[in-house]
């Protein structure tokens, strides 16, 4: 049973769903509810299905480390919390299983963090590939990314 606050409708505590898919009741409010109950926690990533969405938190959020490489390592899409380096971890191992090229694509609005999120996914596509070994792969194909873009 949820709690009455002055100017809200009575009813119960809003769940957080991280894929829009498992909501009960699916439109447009309570979509975009979820969101933003998800954003409040800091939580910027959701699923849709196998479609990561992305909400710019336009700050910087410890969630980009060595840890969640290892944690993101060869886990199925949606068993963790939504995460960009889930979904570069899904294209990277159905590469090498497959032995297929694999394509992510990323869309939004001008200032909606495309670059920042291509650089998190660059980022974790070269940790996997060489697994902690340090080299200056990752910047080259990092400063190819302003040459991928598309206007």
């Amino acid at each position: 049973m949820g709690t009455l606050v002055p100017g809200r409708s009575r009813g119960p505590q809003q769940k957080d769903y991280d894929d829009l898919c498992s909501l009960p009741d699916l439109n447009e409010k309570t979509l975009l509810e979820n969101l933003r109950n998800r954003f409040k926690q800091e939580k910027i990533y959701t699923y849709v299905g196998s479609i990561l969405i992305v909400i710019n938190p336009f700050k910087f959020l410890p969630i980009y480390n060595p840890k969640y490489v290892k944690m993101y390592d060869n886990h199925q899409l949606g068993k963790l919390e939504p995460h960009i380096y889930a979904v570069a971890d899904v294209a990277y191992h159905a590469m090498l299983q497959r032995r297929k090229n694999q394509c992510i694509v990323i869309s939004g609005e001008s200032g909606s963090g495309k670059t920042q999120s291509t650089n998190f996914l660059i980022h974790h596509l070269t940790a996997l590939s060489q697994k902690g070994f340090a080299s200056g792969v990752e910047q080259i194909i990092l400063g190819a990314g302003p040459v991928l873009e598309v206007r």
